[in-house]
């Protein structure tokens, strides 16, 4: 029987529904060039128009603006520089997933975001749980190796943070010791549930994501070329001007003829070449582009191969205008056809699609693809490496200009020097450890190949995504205890880190600690008649301090529609339950796995039989979500006519040899089957556990979007309220 109030677990799976969808729907936003323009504060708005992005704009001006050294940068840095770099990377309207065939690596970093974004929107609206009246003891003692202990000790310490003082505990006992065993054991259990959830989270970038080995090769290439050595030289330098002299001149100083002339003054060309981080950047999408044309031409000399002027209507398609792209992708969601199909009889003149062999029309859909990366990579270099004027680097000079108190000060405190190469050190270890490893029968080279001086081409060690026949049926996919080992290792550096800088520069560190309160005050139920004291589970109680505003939206409703709002509402806290379940548990099989090394030196215990390689599915509510995102993506249809498809249906997008990316979890059951059985990380489809998490999450993605439409035009306007209309 339907109530014409919502319950307290109804409010908090509306809240739930809402902040997903609509923080999604602002960051998407962003792909048209005149959103910025009707963002608001630190950005020039017209007088009297909303903001079309209050939860984003509400962060930014509560959180980010607040930041030593960032909230002393002048509004025309934000308006003149941020503004325009943002519209134009906009305006180059970068291919859509829908045209791909396939879930793009923008797509996947954005949802990522937006996912975990949610927590921190629902947060500052809803505020933490005050909870019960009873709390938790100070000098209570917590089992770091009990998962339950874990969770607990979370729960209280984020209590501690908004409610109480844990913030300046914390900070006095860093600037004291740079050792984690000195701390409480609160601090403790909490650092352990952090660190295996970042665990989790790395894994599922670079394993599980559709596009991990794909990003993971970027992050490859620019790590080789960043110049590591010059860098520590010039931070060792001990006045603290000079270093920051230095390294603006390392990283931003254009070396061209057209540099050199104009500094003796006898040209005034703007367009006077590239500094060394747009070299980066730049070599790194010549390198991705030159694979991708690589494919290109090879597809196009393939056997049975489709006409050349297929290939050159798509090639003409391309590069068309913002509103042709958009007129074909709505012809081919309406009519059901691909939107290769679409393209061929748009083209001038057109081409009669149904001469099209299954195979020719793959082999145009893959074309499409690959042009369209090319497209993307060109647009990227044009806007961050090569626009007149040069608005990145010049951007870039007002931030070290802003954070010059603060680098000197850290300076004076820590070897930066030596933190670079703690930082060096992880990445190369963080690049090592994401690769498949293989056991006697198939030896990969022990000598770490992530410096060599051109990109490896061949072998999965030395590449991110690679058919290796011989060697890779023999590889061990990497597992979450593996990212949990790699963050025990370098912690240690992070910590010591801290320490020097609390300890050698407590000005700076009480204005950090500042900063980190105010942020945490964001978090408070101001109302206490909200703040759902006598709920069962005070993580997930109701909506907070927005379960009035929650209350009166739905009573506002039609009452035909508020019983099926509420049907869908009661489904989806069920769905929110068992991902809360399935996290815990997961948390648990990684602790079973993965404990950490106790003062008296003993090994932990073996792999759990159940887990006997390890764990391959991490804790974490928020990848669930990230990826119901992702698997309600629609993509184009497979075929000429055929049903347009989910995100879950397909694999990742193209990498840099034209392959398929996707999880590395393949089908490791045919591994001994039989030699032709290979594990290709670019075409592993994951495991059967993942398919089935993949479509559950797509599934309801589409089912809360029905909530999300009919509460949708009511919650915008109750968050357009939240807008910051100047510095607080």
């Amino acid at each position: 029987m339907s109530s014409s109030t919502l319950s307290a677990a109804q409010a908090h799976a509306l809240f739930d529904i809402l902040i997903h969808h609509q923080l999604y729907a602002e960051i998407e936003a962003f792909k048209y060039p005149d959103t910025i323009d009707r963002y608001g504060y630190p950005f020039r708005k017209e007088d009297g128009t909303q903001t079309t992005s209050p939860l984003l704009q509400c962060m930014l001006n509560k959180f980010v603006l607040r930041l030593p050294g960032l909230k002393t940068v002048q509004f025309d840095f934000w308006q003149d520089k941020v503004r325009a770099i943002v519209a134009e990377l906009a305006a180059a309207e970068l291919s859509e997933s829908y045209d791909k065939g396939a879930i793009g690596a923008r797509k996947a970093l954005a949802t990522a975001i937006s996912s975990l974004l949610e927590y921190v929107a629902r947060g500052m609206l809803g505020g933490w749980p005050v909870g019960t009246k009873k709390e938790h003891k100070q000098d209570e003692e917590y089992d770091t190796s009990k998962p339950d202990d874990i969770l607990r000790a979370w729960d209280n310490a984020m209590h501690a943070v908004v409610y109480g003082n844990l913030l300046e505990e914390v900070f006095q006992r860093t600037a004291e010791t740079e050792k984690l065993e000195d701390h409480t054991s609160l601090v403790k259990a909490a650092h352990e549930y952090i660190l295996l959830n970042l665990a989790s989270f790395l894994h599922h970038v670079f394993v599980m994501s559709p596009d991990g080995q794909y990003l993971l090769r970027l992050l490859e290439n620019v790590h080789r070329l960043v110049p590591y050595y010059v860098i520590k030289q010039t931070l060792r330098v001990g006045n603290a001007a000079t270093m920051i002299n230095g390294m603006v001149r390392l990283i931003l100083t254009k070396l061209s003829v057209t540099a050199v002339t104009n500094w003796m003054g006898l040209t005034n060309n703007t367009n006077d070449g590239m500094n060394l981080l747009q070299q980066i950047i730049s070599t790194v999408m010549v390198w991705d582009t030159g694979e991708f044309q690589k494919r290109a031409q090879k597809l196009e000399s393939c056997r049975e191969a489709p006409s050349k002027p297929v290939f050159k209507a798509i090639k003409t398609f391309v590069y068309d205008s913002r509103d042709k792209h958009d007129a074909a992708r709505q012809i081919s969601l309406q009519e059901s056809k691909s939107i290769v199909a679409v393209i061929l009889e748009s083209a001038d003149p057109p081409i009669d699609i149904d001469t099209l062999t299954e195979h020719q029309h793959a082999v145009a859909m893959e074309y499409y693809s690959n042009l369209l990366s090319i497209r993307d990579r060109e647009s990227l270099t044009q806007v961050l490496c090569k626009m007149q004027p040069d608005l990145l680097t010049s951007a870039l000079r007002d931030l070290v200009s802003a954070f010059d108190p603060v680098i000197r000060a850290i300076h004076n405190a820590v070897d930066l020097s030596a933190t670079v190469t703690d930082a060096e050190n992880f990445l190369t270890d963080l690049i090592k450890i994401s690769k498949p490893k293989k056991n006697s029968q198939g030896k990969v080279d022990s000598r770490n190949n992530s410096r060599n001086p051109s990109p490896s081409r061949i072998g999965p060690a030395s590449a991110a995504s690679i058919t290796d026949e011989e060697g890779l049926a023999q590889s061990d996919i990497p597992t979450v205890e593996d990212y949990v080992r790699l963050l025990r290792k370098h912690a240690p550096s992070s910590h010591k880190f801290f320490h020097q800088v609390t300890k050698h520069a407590p000005d700076l560190a009480n204005e950090y600690l500042e900063f980190a309160k105010a942020c945490a005050a964001e978090f408070r139920v101001h109302d206490i008649s909200n703040s759902n004291t006598g709920a069962k589970d005070e993580g997930e109680a109701a909506a907070g301090s927005m379960t009035e505003p929650l209350q009166a939206l739905f009573t506002s409703l039609p009452s035909d529609k508020q019983p099926k709002l509420q049907a869908l509402l009661n489904y989806h806290e069920k769905h929110l339950q068992q991902l809360k379940l399935t996290s815990h548990s997961r948390l648990k099989a990684i602790m079973a796995t993965s404990r950490p090394a106790t003062s008296d030196g003993s090994s932990k215990p073996p792999p759990s039989p159940h887990h006997p390689r390890g764990t391959t599915h991490g804790p974490g509510m928020y990848l669930s979500r990230w990826h119901s995102l992702l698997d309600s993506t629609l993509i184009s249809p497979a075929t000429l006519y055929g049903p347009v498809r989910r995100g879950w249906e397909v694999k990742g997008e193209l990498d840099g040899k034209g392959l398929k990316t996707d999880t590395l979890l393949s089908h490791l059951k045919n591994k001994k089957s039989s030699k032709a059985t290979v594990i290709n990380i670019a075409e592993g489809t994951g495991d059967a556990q993942e398919k089935r998490e993949r479509k559950r999450d797509g599934k309801e993605e589409e089912r809360t979007v029905q909530a999300w439409e009919l509460m949708k035009d009511g919650w915008v306007g109750v968050t357009r309220g939240l807008e910051v209309m100047g510095q607080e």
